[in-house]
């Protein structure tokens, strides 16, 4: 059976109990996130098999991200422990209206700091996908390991996912994100961005900037919008929309990842590679349509992980 490897970030999200900025915050919850490990954990819930890589710090705060992941049903063998460096801490509130304000704590993080070695027992099969997002590409050191990964990745065949995920503030500069952010790109298969970061990256309009993202590797791109839908966009040409659906949004975070995550097991559930990913015969409407149904119900709860829901419970509480 084929494996999604996921590579990143691995965090605690703080979540503020009631509305307010940080500032006026007094209480939290704590939870486990980090786009790639969200992403990684919603595959797994809709039946596929995941295994997550990081490094997190030695510390109570490393063990309860271990053991949530664990507890998912995600394989948490490649997760490494650092006692030099931290394990990353995101706090987040709510304010009125939606909108979320988001502070991290990650300049020591463990993981921006692992390494080739810690990965060197990754293997992938034709039939793999690996993940990442570009939050862990902030080290010169990190770039390194995921480039590692990404060309065993390619050598065997698997297909690459990448997610751009901007996160403007853990950055020392926009264009330095932007470098890095195009420069992974170019290595991926399929790509979920949102209509904003895609316009950011490009400089154009989204379908101008669409055109322009498919001028190497890309085969798939999602481009996701709130509330407004998302469409999907493939190499020869065609495309699909779906509006999205409408139900009682609660907490957006993780949305995107859930979006995700329903998209690469609609993927690997139909056993599509990165030789047949772009095909005659598949209904591509329906791994947007379904991927739609995951980013919306998983804004019905609180959180990201544990708002998220498996195959039954989506299709039934989704329509």
């Amino acid at each position: 059976m084929s494996k999604l490897y996921s590579v990143g970030e691995l965090l605690i999200d703080f979540q503020s109990v009631g509305t307010g900025g940080l500032k006026e915050t007094k209480q939290f919850i704590k939870n486990a996130g980090g786009a790639p490990a969200n992403v990684c954990v919603q595959a797994v819930k809709l039946g596929q098999k995941a295994a997550y890589l990081t490094k997190v710090g030695d510390d109570g705060f490393g063990e309860f991200l271990i053991d949530s992941l664990k507890k998912e049903g995600v394989d948490v063998s490649y997760i490494s422990r650092s006692g030099e460096y931290d394990t990353s801490l995101a706090f987040v509130s709510f304010k009125d209206g939606g909108e979320r304000e988001f502070s991290f704590y990650r300049k020591a993080a463990a993981d921006l700091h692992f390494t080739e070695q810690d990965f060197k027992d990754v293997n992938f099969r034709a039939d793999d996908v690996l993940e990442f997002g570009s939050v862990a590409l902030k080290t010169a050191q990190a770039r390194d390991t995921h480039k590692f990964l990404i060309d065993r990745a390619e050598s065997a065949g698997a297909l690459i996912c990448f997610d751009p995920n901007l996160r403007f503030n853990l950055w020392e500069s926009r264009q330095e994100l932007k470098d890095a952010v195009k420069e992974f790109a170019a290595y991926a298969d399929v790509i979920k961005a949102g209509a904003d970061e895609l316009e950011f990256l490009c400089g154009l309009p989204v379908e101008e900037a669409v055109k322009i993202m498919f001028g190497g590797k890309l085969k798939m791109l999602f481009v996701t919008d709130g509330g407004k839908g998302a469409k999907l966009y493939l190499a020869d040409g065609r495309s699909y929309s779906c509006e999205g659906y409408k139900v009682n949004t609660i907490d957006t975070t993780g949305a995107g990842d859930s979006f995700f995550g329903g998209a690469i097991a609609q993927i690997m559930r139909l056993n599509l590679s990165a030789d047949n990913l772009v095909n005659g015969k598949t209904d591509y409407g329906k791994i947007l349509d379904f991927a739609c149904k995951c980013g919306a119900y998983t804004t019905t709860g609180y959180g990201a992980i544990p708002a998220m829901g498996d195959r039954e419970n989506i299709e039934k509480a989704v329509k």
